[in-house]
């Protein structure tokens, strides 16, 4: 019973996320964009996959001084999910998962960074495609291979950018940028 319900939960994440991936990839899900701290959006995140997080340390390095960004909380707060349990899911028990976020050219750029095994060149060409999975981990860690299709999909939406730079046997560091806020004059 164990298994049939376990089995049960992970065909219901993979349609669910099936189906926000094609509702994002025909441009269905509307924004709901207002002026947000990022720091509301890595809170909301962590709170979400709390349990996942259970045997890492996170550090968090926010300046006070960000600006907002125009952002869907929600959405965001789900790009991070999925970038903290991958992170998680990846990485050796008890090691550091960092957040962190500056300005870099006239955008806000936030980086989730593990210690896990990393990513190679040819995978990380590959990594935000629908149900990729690496290579090396795709029997070890469970997962649907939707998690960064749809980060990059969001991330996308709200006019911004996703890559990954990793080093084999060291980490990866997954960084989005947005666009910054822009209040009317």
């Amino acid at each position: 019973m164990e298994v049939i319900e376990q089995e049960a939960r992970r065909l219901d994440k993979l349609v669910g996320q099936a189906m926000e991936m094609a509702e994002l990839d025909a441009h269905e899900i509307p924004l709901d964009l207002k002026p947000r701290s990022i720091r509301e959006a890595v809170e909301e995140a962590m709170a979400s996959v709390d349990g996942v997080l259970r045997t890492h340390s996170v550090d968090v390095s926010l300046p006070d001084s960000l600006p907002k960004v125009n952002i869907d909380l929600e959405r965001i707060a789900k790009v991070l999910e999925h970038l903290l349990e991958n992170a998680a899911k990846y990485s050796p028990e008890r090691s550091p998962i960092f957040i962190s976020a500056e300005i870099a050219k006239n955008r806000l750029c936030i980086s989730v960074a593990d210690r896990g095994s990393g990513v190679d060149d040819f995978e990380r060409m590959m990594i935000f495609d629908k149900f990729y999975r690496g290579q090396g981990q795709r029997y070890r860690v469970q997962g649907t291979g939707m998690g960064l299709a749809i980060a990059k999909a969001i991330v996308e939406a709200h006019g911004g950018t996703i890559e990954v730079t990793s080093q084999p046997g060291h980490g990866s560091v997954f960084t989005f940028c947005l666009p910054l806020y822009k209040a009317a004059s």
